[in-house]
């Protein structure tokens, strides 16, 4: 957990490369989409394979660069104590258009499986709320989400 808070925290400094700032992000992003799969404590096929999908969309990641970021993701979020850290990263460097998109990432992992757990929704609500989202933007993630029946 140290090592992570003192990333999270070079993050923050100005003497950092972009691409430091870029990788930390993809983390970020990466680790509150792992912790979605965890919520409702089954990690489901469906669920892991719909995170690699869209992480290595969003961030346009090769193969091996995607095995990477979900490799400190899951790391990070095995010791994971509180989003806040990785909300808080996000925040400060991604747009609201970005954040809202982190959201629907979430719902769209949540939906992996067919089964929307209340423990699931509770992080999602959770997370829209530390980044600041209203309570619209969270629905509107939610449904745009849901599979089409």
């Amino acid at each position: 957990m140290k090592k992570l808070l003192q990333k999270l925290l070079a993050v923050d400094d100005d003497s950092d490369s972009g691409v430091d700032v870029e990788h930390a992000l993809k983390v970020a992003t990466a680790v509150l989409l792992v912790e979605v799969t965890r919520a409702d404590f089954s990690v489901e096929r469906a669920e892991r394979e719909r995170v690699r999908r869209l992480l290595g969309q969003q961030f346009e990641l090769s193969a091996a660069e995607l095995d990477a970021v979900l490799e400190e993701a899951e790391a990070d979020a095995d010791r994971l104590v509180s989003i806040q850290h990785f909300t808080r990263l996000l925040n400060e460097h991604y747009d609201h258009a970005m954040k809202v998109r982190i959201v629907e990432m979430m719902w769209q992992v949540v939906y992996a499986d067919g089964d929307k757990d209340h423990y699931e929704e509770h992080l999602l609500r959770q997370v829209a709320e530390l980044l600041y989202l209203s309570h619209a933007e969270f629905i509107q993630a939610r449904h745009k989400a849901e599979p089409s029946t």
